[in-house]
């Protein structure tokens, strides 16, 4: 009796010690695997895989490519944490073929997506994207962005001005930001000396708007400063509402727009969007093609999930859009999306593109954003 109990004892003893070793290994797993990904998210141990072209770059044609080099393309919407991330996003610029980009003054929080950052780090990173625009203005054109409650940002405006920007990024027209940076009137006194400086001094502001939220103010703005141009992207948010669009377009011929939707998330959701109803989309894009820039709006950190093949797939991604009859979108969009917004994504989904013409092509991809941000 006492030695089963005492076998007993020992089989319950070797499965503890069992279970105890594949419970600390499978931690120890989890664990490591948590750090390689925290430490990835801060730009640390990269790999080789990061430094790779997208497949989709070799499997371009000579035509393709050939076609595409005519037309100096210009990538309109971009922001850049810093000058690390700069070999890597010429290289996907090469890989694309993209001959200039426009960099927009960008907050900590865009860049992290923490709120804690607040709306902080933009004076650097206009400070990093000024100065490139300086060194290499065949290249890059900076937007500065501007704090809407700093009492100093006309003065600030002026100084940026000076130094050769091309233009101004506000995010005040944004829902997140307004929630919870600013909860600010878009025309507050303040921003309106903005306006009026921008429109006496020819310089364009790329204005992120929540069309559903802030309709009346930025109708009011657009009304109250005809001569300004405004780049409203991503649509103005309106590829649900092709007529406000539209109509906003038809009546304020200073308003241009951008292409770009941002967030794998959005960029899905949006070429759904055009995709379903891509012959009225078609349309309307061919009718105001002289005030419509190509952008992709990736933001370029230093988080290493944004390899040069993700730069590339975007980039091309918004291509196929413009160019194509029908496409579909690579996996590795679809892996950037949240897993709320991936769960009722088809990926196998074939996309109706818009098959643009090469007059529409030529203005898109170049000749507006060279006539906005280039013209010096």
């Amino acid at each position: 009796m006492v030695k089963k109990e005492k076998i007993k004892k020992k089989k319950i003893t070797s499965k503890k010690k069992w279970f105890d070793l594949i419970f600390y290994t499978v931690s120890a797993i989890i664990i490591v695997i948590l750090l390689f990904i925290g430490l990835r998210q801060r730009g640390l141990l990269p790999l080789w895989i990061d430094n790779q072209p997208s497949a989709q770059v070799g499997r371009l044609t000579e035509e393709v490519r050939a076609r595409r080099q005519n037309f100096n393309i210009i990538n309109a919407h971009e922001h850049v944490q810093n000058e690390e991330c700069l070999p890597l996003l010429r290289k996907a610029m090469g890989d694309c073929q993209v001959q200039k980009m426009v960099m927009l003054g960008t907050p900590d929080f865009t860049f992290f997506l923490k709120t804690e950052y607040g709306f902080t780090g933009y004076e650097k990173n206009n400070d990093f994207i000024v100065k490139l625009s300086q060194d290499y203005p065949n290249e890059f054109a900076a937007l500065a962005t501007l704090d809407p409650l700093d009492d100093h940002k006309t003065e600030k405006l002026r100084k940026y001005k000076e130094e050769g920007i091309a233009g101004v990024k506000l995010y005040n027209g944004h829902g997140t930001f307004y929630d919870l940076f600013f909860k600010m009137s878009l025309i507050d006194a303040g921003m309106m000396e903005i306006y009026a400086f921008c429109e006496q001094e020819q310089l364009p502001i790329l204005y992120h708007i929540n069309a559903g939220r802030f309709l009346t103010d930025f109708e009011h703005i657009l009304q109250e400063f005809p001569n300004l141009i405004i780049i409203a992207p991503h649509f103005m948010m309106s590829t649900s509402n092709l007529n406000r669009l539209d109509r906003f377009m038809r009546e304020y011929p200073q308003l241009y727009l951008d292409i770009s939707f941002g967030h794998p998330d959005f960029l899905v959701a949006g070429f759904d969007r055009i995709s379903n109803f891509h012959k009225d989309f078609r349309d309307f894009v061919i009718k105001y093609r002289d005030r419509i820039t190509y952008g992709t709006d990736l933001v370029v950190t230093t988080y290493l999930a944004k390899s040069r093949a993700y730069i590339d797939d975007v980039q091309l991604a918004y291509m196929d859009l413009l160019e194509k009859e029908e496409f579909k979108l690579p996996p590795s969009i679809y892996n950037m999306m949240s897993r709320g917004a991936a769960k009722n994504i088809d990926i196998n989904r074939i996309y109706h593109g818009l098959n643009l013409d090469e007059e529409t092509l030529k203005m898109i991809y170049h000749d507006n954003a060279e006539k906005l941000f280039f013209k010096g």
